[in-house]
């Protein structure tokens, strides 16, 4: 059986993976910033550090998702199998049919279904999962589409000639010269070598663009913020969805008890092959059908979704990464151009407001099955 769960944990991490990827790099996909293929690889390599960083400051909400929203916690392993199937489940629709949903409310439904089906009603504690979860879920999206709307035209005003300048990352060939025996100093014999350096050059955009190099990155200064920003919120997103699904595997180790920072890695690994095999769907969707994004838009969605997500973490508060991201990138829409792609919201939002009880049913009905066993 714990075989069994440490596959699901993995499959979960996996569907994570997947699906939320796209959360932190969906806006330099659709205001072009980079390809979709590249801003995988920065958003799996920035949620893997950011995973890895939260086994130092996220034991609280390790606890939460382990034990802390249950009167007593069940000793046996098919209590988190159950939770495990029931996020699974809806999460793998979600991902192969393209929407965005929150494996937090996932993970929370199944929670709730497998504690009424195996503890009873008196087996929550209701007010913990209130104050410690279903607040800060119902909550941060609002805050997060406020946030987009509200700063947008302050930055926009901060920040207007931000993109006549690029940031270049040039690599260039130094020629290595040998003297002679006997030969003055400052006289060449022959060149024998070439060596690369590396300079950071900041300028005006046209100066960018006629620069001849051996190899060059050079993006506009707007875009490297969002490049920043991006890396920051998928770190946050790291920090956060890790020790939610670590705590499907806390007491329950094929290992004879993991330290968390091996639970940490388990979990990293499986969110990183998801998100490089299964990430183009719901990035897809994320990126280009809810609305058209530049690269200062961008910044400040992610900018918003970073910050919200990394103070929460801090106070070990469950934020679903899915439902701020979103939010701010609909509040760039509103502010910037006054609306944004209406059909696509309105599937998403009935997506999240179906994610916890679908889980809960699940987990709920395979508790029930397996009582009969």
């Amino acid at each position: 059986m714990e075989f069994v769960l440490f596959a699901l944990a993995f499959i979960l991490a996996f569907l994570n993976g997947a699906n939320d990827i796209s959360k932190g790099i969906a806006t330099l996909v659709g205001s072009h910033v980079i390809r979709a293929s590249t801003a995988i690889l920065w958003g799996t390599l920035t949620t893997t550090l950011g995973a890895m960083a939260g086994v130092a400051i996220t034991g609280g909400l390790l606890k939460t998702f382990s034990s802390g929203i249950l009167t007593h916690s069940s000793n046996s392993t098919t209590f988190p199998i159950t939770v495990a199937i029931g996020a699974i489940g809806w999460i793998f629709f979600a991902t192969q049919t393209g929407l965005p949903v929150s494996t937090t409310h996932a993970l929370t439904g199944g929670i709730i279904g497998a504690a009424l089906a195996q503890l009873g009603a008196s087996g929550v504690l209701w007010q913990a999962l209130l104050l410690k979860i279903a607040l800060p879920l119902v909550l941060s999206p609002v805050v997060a589409f406020a946030m987009a709307w509200l700063i947008f035209p302050i930055i926009r005003r901060v920040l207007a000639g931000v993109n006549n300048y690029c940031l270049c990352l040039e690599v260039q060939q130094t020629q290595i010269v040998p003297l002679s025996i006997g030969q003055p100093v400052g006289v060449a014999s022959a060149v024998v070598s070439n060596h690369p350096s590396i300079q950071l050059v900041t300028d005006k955009v046209e100066t960018c663009e006629r620069t001849v190099a051996l190899s060059a990155i050079k993006l506009r200064f707007a875009d490297s913020l969002h490049l920043l920003t991006s890396g920051l919120t998928s770190f946050a997103r790291g920090m956060n969805d890790t020790p939610k699904i670590a705590a499907l595997l806390v007491g329950n180790s094929l290992l004879g008890g993991m330290n968390t920072a091996t639970l940490f890695g388990f979990v990293a690994i499986a969110m990183a092959a998801g998100s490089l095999l299964g990430g183009r769907k719901v990035l897809s969707t994320l990126s280009e059908k809810i609305t058209a994004m530049d690269g200062l838009e961008g910044f400040t969605a992610n900018f918003g979704a970073s910050a919200l997500v990394t103070a929460a973490t801090f106070f070990n508060l469950p934020l679903s990464t899915t439902h701020v991201t979103t939010s701010a990138i609909v509040g760039i829409g509103v502010s910037s151009r006054g609306h944004a792609n209406w059909h696509v919201v309105r599937d998403i939002l009935l997506a999240w407001l179906v994610t916890l009880p679908a889980a809960a049913l699940m987990a709920y009905t395979i508790s029930l099955l397996f009582s009969k066993i």
